[in-house]
């Protein structure tokens, strides 16, 4: 659970960064995870002596297309689940659910999707050009616009340190404490023409042209971290990213967006493709009863679960154990 403090300053500023809510050594074997997906089977240490030993490589893997974009230039992965328990087990971990569901003000919560995202300075291709541009609101369907309502008909963004994020690392900037009036500051956009996104020329965001032209708005913050910490933030804040200060860093983290199950209609963000669907058969066959009701299925003690239905189950997943459904 946070603490009141924490969970205070999100409901404030639309956002909480919360230390140490994984240990290291739960997230060392996922970082060098994600880090032999990213490069090929090779460490951040080991690709940087690969660039420099290829200098053309940097200008190769940079090409729009290289790879699978979020997870690194050479991924093989990037949607959760990856098939790769190490990683996919990091959604388990009961502190980090206890938070969201403190965060949204349910225990009933549902996964909508979640990336394995990697960025290094040398061939990063995402960041803006300028400070002020570039920040979003995150896609989510049915395109409806923010609800005054924000912290049940919204959803949260969960971004999981798998290494440290200092200043030069491009941290994620966004702006706080606008979050529960963006409804407002949508509508007075669009009816003066300043600095919104065509919904119809970017389906699947929100876009801000110039970020200064938001009323109401604070400085964007930049949110730096230690390794374990996780960056909650709503789906009505808009954030952005922004360059590498050092060109020999990486910014290696384990995003997830996750909402309400009495909203999720109008909320979800779900983007998962064919190869992720395949993958999430077997994952559910493995993981706990608490992390299969975010993907929708009732929790134990539905009536659902009868001794009949929990034999089906059984049939369709040898491996699971059924024993919370009796």
């Amino acid at each position: 659970m946070l603490t009141q403090e924490q969970y205070e300053f999100y409901l404030q500023e639309g956002y909480v960064t919360v230390p140490d809510l994984f240990s290291t050594s739960q997230l060392s074997a996922v970082l060098e995870a994600a880090e032999q997906n990213a490069y090929g089977g090779k460490s951040f240490a080991e690709f940087k002596t690969e660039l420099n030993a290829n200098p053309d490589l940097e200008n190769t893997l940079r090409l729009p297309g290289a790879g699978l974009g979020f997870a690194g230039p050479r991924a093989e992965f990037c949607d959760i689940p990856t098939g790769v328990e190490i990683v996919d087990q990091v959604l388990e971990h009961d502190p980090f659910l206890d938070a969201l569901e403190q965060l949204l003000d349910t225990p009933d919560i549902h996964y909508h999707h979640g990336y394995v995202y990697v960025r290094n300075g040398r061939i990063d291709r995402k960041a803006p050009t300028k400070p002020e541009i570039e920040f979003h609101l995150d896609w989510a369907k049915p395109f409806i616009p923010p609800h005054p309502d924000w912290q049940r008909y919204g959803h949260i963004q969960a971004w999981v340190f798998l290494d440290d994020i200092d200043k030069d690392c491009a941290p994620v900037r966004l702006v706080p404490g606008v979050h529960d009036k963006m409804g407002d500051i949508l509508r007075v956009i669009e009816d003066d023409g300043l600095g919104f996104g065509d919904i119809r020329k970017v389906p699947h965001a929100y876009r801000f042209a110039d970020i200064r032209k938001i009323l109401h708005a604070q400085e964007p913050v930049s949110i730096t971290g230690k390794a374990g910490s996780v960056l909650f933030y709503s789906g009505h804040t808009p954030h952005a990213a922004q360059p590498f200060a050092d060109k020999d860093k990486q910014r290696a983290v384990i995003f997830f967006s996750i909402g309400r199950r009495d909203t999720m209609a109008w909320t979800s963000t779900g983007k998962r493709e064919g190869e992720a669907i395949r993958r999430l058969k077997p994952f559910l066959g493995k993981t706990t009863s608490r992390v299969r009701s975010l993907f929708g299925w009732p929790k134990p003690g539905d009536a659902m679960y009868t001794p009949t239905s929990v034999e089906l189950i059984k049939n369709a997943y040898p491996e699971m154990d059924v024993s919370d459904y009796l």
